[in-house]
């Protein structure tokens, strides 16, 4: 969302990703915010709905007023805290090797884009949060918690797709309710912004997922999962709109036949009915959530991007475009490549095996159970520690988990989809 550094002045300067638009101005978090930055200081820019916004600049004397007024006491007072340490040693330029966020590829428009923000909700704690994003790794600062935490609720799939590395998993499995819960609630209690329900399965074949999904919701402000849409009934739809889930990240590359060839067994009518139906539901009950956020991989549409973009465009709210992943095959490596994700998050596996990134096949990263140990306890562990400090001296390499990421290599842009269909990696 954003990029931010502080001067020397003493003023962060805050970039977003994408202006915001014309259009999107009035939103009224995004005006309570706005308002309450002019209000501190009658000399800044009116904010209006005459101009895009491309950032904000705030002195850090606004900092701590501007909390105060955007947050709940508790969380205000943990934000505080936390800038405190994160502002003073921020640095002007961003560490070579490490790009936040790099692997973001907007595939839409600055309108879409920020209502897909907007409309989820609790803007003032995530904007907070994204700069929390940028500046944890920025200054190789650890958070009390991680910022965001995946729970995957069931590694297991109904599909075999091409470019996955599922079918190279030793195990899988569906989490225990329990266990799910008793990380949902740590969550809680150390007011963790947001919540993901996936990792390297479809999250719809747990039995119990909609019981999950409502337990989630009602303790955590945001919250996610990965889907293929091949499950998505009435039910399940009746069942994300009551628990408000922020949004849904789809699955679904490309269209037609080149769809069906990649989602098999899916059928691309039915899967875009499916779609189609999400959102007829929420037209009909006036909701904005679950936001559905679509995603294809790059080989899939690179042939007829406009035509992908203009056929999916009415069944979802933003859609983005992923560069192909060779899971398996030859990669080049990015030597000064510093990975943002050990001072974000932590990954919790479905059998409990707690990690500090999303790489499906890692080892001595492994930062202990969830079973019998907290997330805070693993956040700050040795392990966890050293493998910060390994990333920080730029030699990740060392760590075989590290060596055999793909974020820490360049990508394959110009691969054929019938050169993904043929190597089934």
């Amino acid at each position: 969302m954003l990029k931010c550094a502080l001067d020397k002045f003493q003023i962060l300067n805050i970039k977003f990703d994408m202006p915001v638009p014309v259009e999107c101005m009035g939103h009224s978090e995004l005006q309570h915010l706005l308002k309450a930055v002019k209000h501190m200081d009658k000399s800044l820019p009116d904010y209006t709905k005459e101009h895009a916004l491309s950032g904000l600049r705030l002195p850090l004397s606004f900092i701590n007023p501007l909390i105060d007024d955007l947050l709940k006491p508790d969380e205000a007072a943990s934000q505080k805290k936390l800038f405190e340490k994160l502002l003073p040693c921020q640095p002007t330029d961003q560490k070579q090797g490490l790009d936040i966020n790099f692997h973001q590829n907007p595939f839409d428009t600055p309108e879409r884009y920020w209502n897909f923000i907007l409309n989820q909700g609790h803007f003032a704690s995530y904007f907070f949060n994204r700069l929390n994003w940028f500046l944890g790794p920025s200054n190789e600062y650890v958070t009390d918690f991680p910022l965001h935490v995946d729970l995957e609720s069931a590694s297991t799939c109904n599909m075999n797709c091409p470019m996955c590395y599922r079918n190279q998993l030793s195990h899988t499995g569906q989490m225990d309710f329990e266990l799910f819960k008793k990380a949902v609630d740590e969550c809680a209690r150390y007011h963790v912004f947001s919540i993901r329900l996936s990792w390297r399965g479809e999250t719809l074949t747990h039995p119990r997922i909609k019981e999950m999904i409502a337990y989630a919701c009602s303790k955590i402000k945001n919250v996610s999962f990965l889907t293929n849409a091949f499950y998505l009934d009435e039910d399940m739809i009746d069942a994300f709109i009551s628990s408000g889930v922020s949004y849904i990240a789809v699955s679904f590359d490309g269209i037609k036949d080149i769809y069906e060839k990649i989602r098999h067994p899916a059928v691309f009518k039915e899967n875009f009915q499916r779609l189609l139906l999400l959102k007829q539901k929420k037209d009909q009950k006036g909701a904005l959530l679950p936001q559905v956020r679509l995603c294809t991989i790059w080989p899939a549409i690179k042939n007829n991007p406009e035509e992908y973009y203009d056929t999916m465009k009415p069944v979802s709210d933003y859609i983005v475009c992923n560069p192909y992943i060779n899971f398996k095959g030859p990669m080049e490596i990015k030597p000064d490549f510093i990975c943002q994700y050990p001072w974000e998050r932590i990954v919790i596996g479905y059998n409990g095996d707690t990690q500090c990134c999303t790489g499906w096949n890692a080892d001595d990263i492994i930062l202990g159970n969830i079973q019998n140990k907290t997330i805070h306890e693993m956040w700050h562990s040795s392990r966890m520690n050293s493998i910060r400090e390994i990333h920080a001296r730029g030699v990740r390499m060392s760590l075989n988990s590290c060596a055999e990421c793909r974020h820490g290599s360049k990508g394959d842009p110009d691969i054929g989809i019938e050169q993904i269909l043929e190597r089934h990696f």
